[in-house]
């Protein structure tokens, strides 16, 4: 028996304008030689493209240098360093590990050879950490960036989108009540199940 759409699902966008991917994801560097030799030699990415500009949108936008690695697949890994920006504070170790840029391998076999080859290059890098549909190892850039490697460990499949879909509801039902929890979201996500089973869209 098919089961209703939970409530306040949105309705399908009419056909416009889409992206395609990602055409490039752009940090700050201020060690500008150890972030080229990390990323060239290490993860073994090309040095692609480099901007220098000056005046940038407003006149006090510091000059700067922005250089372009390729990622494969039409896609690039780009820093910014700014010509007399102080370095900035290491961010907290709970931003630190939210704020990571993953790259993808298909097998097992590939995430070891990544992780021997970064331990042979001395980069310090977890064991794989396996977490629902991805098995990942982690370790830092030469700026402090956390980056991940991760190979899938099934193929994600509808019934994923629409777990994600009930979740994501409910958080945010839940983030804006008084007392935001897990376990209240996990009740709220009971109840929106519960009505979707029901034929309940309101």
């Amino acid at each position: 028996m098919a089961t209703a759409s939970p409530p306040g699902r949105p309705q399908a966008a009419p056909p416009g304008p889409r992206v395609d991917g990602v055409d490039h994801l752009a940090f700050v560097t201020w060690r500008p030689r150890a972030t080229v030799e990390f990323y060239t030699q290490v993860l073994e990415m090309p040095l692609v493209h480099a901007i220098t500009a000056t005046g940038w949108v407003t006149e006090d936008y510091p000059d700067f240098v922005h250089f372009f690695f390729d990622m494969g697949a039409g896609n690039r890994l780009a820093f910014f360093y700014y010509f007399g920006l102080p370095e900035e504070d290491a961010p907290s170790d709970l931003m630190h590990r939210s704020r990571h840029l993953a790259f993808h391998v298909d097998t097992e076999e590939e995430l070891l050879d990544w992780r021997d080859r970064l331990k042979a290059r001395g980069v310090r890098v977890t064991r794989p950490l396996a977490h629902e549909l991805i098995e990942s190892i982690y370790f830092d850039d030469p700026n402090g960036i956390q980056l991940e490697i991760t190979r899938p460990l099934r193929v994600m499949s509808g019934i994923d989108s629409r777990d994600a879909e009930l979740t994501v509801l409910a958080l945010a039902d839940v983030a804006e009540s008084p007392r935001p929890s897990v376990e209240a979201l996990w009740q709220r996500k009971a109840e929106l199940i519960r009505k979707a089973a029901e034929g309940d869209v309101r």
